[in-house]
């Protein structure tokens, strides 16, 4: 089951589409962390659409809890950034049940947890900017992952 660690986004709205993104990737989970609303929250409710209720999710004070919650697990922890070392997330090498940690929108991840990762990952971008929005990067790792789960279960029938 793939997990989004969310380290401490600013925005509701960003929280509740990282639900509805990993409801669409269903078995999925989310953890918040930090200053990230929790369920029960007007805008995140509104966001989410409900998803909160069937997706499992768990609050911890720091990211770096959730990180070494994520790795006692035997999960690879997978930093999504534009860093120096990141690879393009078409060409990454990663489990299908990693945790991919996501970071504030404005600070990004925090040093701490970006320190811990496995591997680290970006989404290639062809604008100027290069600012896709939080949850839009979120949405984009899970095509990702249903892209690899549709391939992986297509060979094994063949």
């Amino acid at each position: 089951m793939p997990l989004f660690i969310l380290d401490n986004l600013r925005s509701a709205f960003n929280v509740g589409s990282v639900f509805r993104t990993a409801e669409a990737l269903y078995p999925a989970a989310v953890f918040l962390t930090g200053i990230c609303c929790r369920p029960g929250n007007r805008k995140l409710s509104h966001t989410s659409r409900g998803t909160y209720a069937v997706v499992p999710w768990m609050y911890f004070n720091k990211a770096a809890d959730a990180a070494i919650w994520a790795k006692d697990s035997g999960r690879m922890l997978v930093a999504v950034e534009n860093s120096e070392d990141a690879v393009p997330l078409w060409d990454a090498h990663f489990d299908l049940s990693s945790a991919f940690m996501l970071g504030n929108e404005a600070d990004g991840l925090s040093p701490d947890i970006a320190e811990m990762a496995d591997l680290s990952i970006y989404y290639p971008q062809s604008g100027t900017r290069k600012c896709i929005n939080v949850s839009s990067t979120a949405a984009v790792i899970a095509a990702e992952i249903q892209r690899r789960i549709w391939l992986e279960s297509s060979t094994l029938s063949i």
